[in-house]
């Protein structure tokens, strides 16, 4: 799996945020477990994954994404771009396609949580 990122920003979190994921095959919800949140962008992120998500040829492999960047819930549907093996766990690169409501809530929480994060120091 290849992928040049080109998107205008991504912001990296000090200490990774808890996150859940479902994986759906084909559509098809299968496995829910937890995860971390290393950065995000308004069209993907990178993640970490005590499980590796095996990939299927013939299916299409997606992971519904539950996470918190401030105050409001944010479920995104994002595809494996890359893998890799990371420790005892796995990185993922995921991407958000076709999903505009999805990239401006992250711009938006991400923008009240800085905010936060400047008024605090």
């Amino acid at each position: 799996m290849g992928f040049k990122r080109t998107e205008g920003f991504r912001f990296t979190f000090g200490t990774p945020i808890a996150a859940k994921y479902t994986v759906l095959i084909d559509g098809k919800q299968q496995t829910k477990h937890a995860c971390e949140i290393i950065d995000v962008s308004p069209h993907g992120m990178k993640m970490f994954s005590s499980h590796e998500i095996g990939e299927n040829t013939n299916y299409l492999v997606q992971l519904e994404l539950e996470f918190i960047l401030d105050e409001v819930l944010i479920k995104a549907i994002g595809e494996i771009v890359w893998k890799k093996k990371y420790g005892g766990k796995y990185q993922y690169g995921l991407i958000f396609e076709n999903q505009p409501g999805i990239e401006k809530l992250i711009v938006s929480e991400l923008k009240i949580r800085r905010k936060k994060e400047v008024s605090r120091k």
